[in-house]
């Protein structure tokens, strides 16, 4: 049995649950009283967006043995994810009770509400920085924790200085040269004729939509709003379309990498790929009129994107660069973003994006959608009923109540898309400005 739990928690940590799942599948009925296989079957059905399995097979886990700190801290992060946020906190304050020097517990759980300046968790939580043994990994966790905290409670020189503390001990590399040579490459080879020539290979289909842009500008919020609509669905943060960017190259004719071999594919491969991706989609709504995939990382892949499917929809989701740059560095990735732990890295990153998407609105057929976070706040409803006139659907009311919406929201925003829009994401970088002067000069920004 603990080879079996080995094996799924490395599925689980590959993003392979439905592998997980079915792997421990055979084994459900001779273990229904095992709470170490109860949990982890019910993390690989959450995971598999199995939401109220995952829930009720985790509370087995915690009723057979409910002094396990971690159980009380997945089934917390589970009913986060449904908007579950009382049962949330309950939940996370029992795992932090069972065990009070759990950093991972502190940090989900500094994300899932609000703090005053006389919560208990401040003193606590800077109880655990002081601690000397803490590791790297413990150490990014509470930093992290405490920089949200902070924040909330308007000390902003000490959420700096934790949030700080939290990107360091991340230890994370990443190369800018390496970055614009990719998008270096991606500018040389898709050219507009390029794409004119291409995308009567692709698939005609209406139904793809895609929210771009650099994270924390507002795409989880452009999605809750949008998948409020009765005919639209939200499939989240799909990895789809990097994937099948990845995998074009076995297919050439030449020993080629993406992007250069967009060149030299045979002409059925991108209609099969683009069926393949529309199956993907219609796996989570076979009825939807438009299905929406928010990885904002797609900006990357426009240029494919309209050879695949020439008539998708593309919104492209905009904040001050200061504002999106900021909230970047206060945001622990759970994987990839390497660039956001460093405010020069950041800076640079958002040039390259920036240089992308210049490209793409000269050469693409059909501009994005171009949608800036603050204009939305300012005008919810006008900018809505623009969204949803550029995507072809009838009007619903239901899009300006997005807060209403219980969809499970697994980004890092899903307290915040709960909540009637509000503008106190705006200006933001003003409380921390004195610290932003590597990420002014990245930028070149000079207002």
């Amino acid at each position: 049995m603990a080879d079996l739990i080995t094996e799924a928690v490395k599925l689980l940590q590959a993003n392979q649950a439905k592998k997980a799942e079915d792997l421990m599948t055979p084994y459900y009925p001779a273990n229904v009283n095992n709470s170490q296989f109860m949990h982890f079957y019910g993390l690989a059905a959450s995971h598999s967006g199995d939401y109220p399995s995952g829930i009720e097979r985790v509370k087995k886990a915690i009723a057979l043995n409910p002094r396990v700190a971690e159980y009380h801290h997945n089934l917390a992060a589970i009913y986060r994810l449904v908007g579950e946020f009382d049962l949330s906190e309950q939940h996370y304050l029992t795992a932090l009770s069972l065990k009070p020097d759990y950093a991972e517990a502190y940090f989900n759980y500094s994300a899932a509400r609000k703090f005053t300046i006389d919560d208990p968790l401040v003193s606590q939580i800077e109880q655990q920085l002081s601690r000397p043994d803490l590791s790297d990994e413990d150490r990014c966790f509470l930093g992290f924790a405490a920089g949200k905290i902070y924040n909330d409670i308007k000390d902003y020189d000490k959420a700096f200085a934790a949030y700080e503390t939290g990107n360091q001990f991340r230890h994370s590399e990443f190369s800018i040269d390496q970055f614009r040579k990719e998008i270096d490459r991606l500018i040389s080879v898709f050219s507009a004729e390029l794409i004119q020539q291409l995308s009567p290979l692709g698939i005609s289909s209406e139904v793809p939509v895609f929210i771009v842009g650099m994270p924390r500008t507002g795409t989880t919020l452009v999605e809750q709003i949008l998948s409020s609509h009765p005919e639209i669905h939200g499939a989240g943060e799909l990895p789809d379309i990097s994937s099948i960017a990845g995998t074009l190259k076995k297919y050439a004719t030449t020993d080629t990498d993406f992007p250069e071999c967009i060149n030299n594919l045979p002409q059925n491969v991108f209609a099969g790929m683009g069926d393949a991706y529309l199956s993907r989609l219609r796996s989570f709504d076979d009825a939807a009129i438009r299905i929406i995939d928010k990885m904002p990382a797609n900006f990357l892949y426009l240029g494919l994107i309209a050879i695949l499917f020439p008539k998708a929809k593309v919104i492209h989701c905009q904040r001050h660069p200061l504002d999106t740059c900021l909230s970047c560095f206060f945001q622990r990735f759970r994987r990839g973003h390497e660039y956001s732990f460093n405010l020069t890295d950041l800076g640079l990153y958002y040039r390259e994006y920036q240089r992308i998407m210049q490209h793409w609105q000269r050469i693409l057929p059909a501009a994005p959608f171009e949608l800036h976070y603050s204009e939305l706040v300012a005008n919810q409803e006008e900018k809505t009923r623009a969204l949803v006139d550029y995507l072809g659907v009838s009007w619903d009311d239901q899009c300006l109540n997005f807060q209403e919406n219980d969809r499970p929201v697994t980004t890092a925003s899903n307290w915040q898309v709960r909540r009637p829009m509000n503008q106190s994401g705006l200006d933001r970088w003003k409380n921390y400005d004195e610290y932003l002067g590597s990420l002014r000069e990245a930028l070149d920004f000079t207002e």
